[in-house]
């Protein structure tokens, strides 16, 4: 009997503690891609935020920075 009771208060505890958790966490990258206009050229080991944001500059884009592998563009 002491073993049922057990295993049924164990069970409560996992049913407890799992509705208790969040489970709903996302991952995102910080900067949305939202506030970007132009996402064109892909950042590599060469391309990275200071190339793309003077790209940008050179483009009459008021600034710009690699999100999500994308030079994005912003005016």
């Amino acid at each position: 009997m002491n073993i049922t009771k057990t295993y049924a208060i164990l069970y409560f505890v996992v049913i407890l503690t799992n509705t208790l958790s969040n489970s709903n966490v996302l991952a995102s990258s910080v900067i949305g891609t939202s506030k970007y206009v132009v996402c064109s050229i892909p950042c590599t080991r060469k391309y990275r935020d200071y190339e793309c944001f003077h790209g940008c500059i050179a483009d009459r884009y008021n600034d710009g920075g690699c999100v999500n592998g994308q030079c994005c563009c912003k005016m």
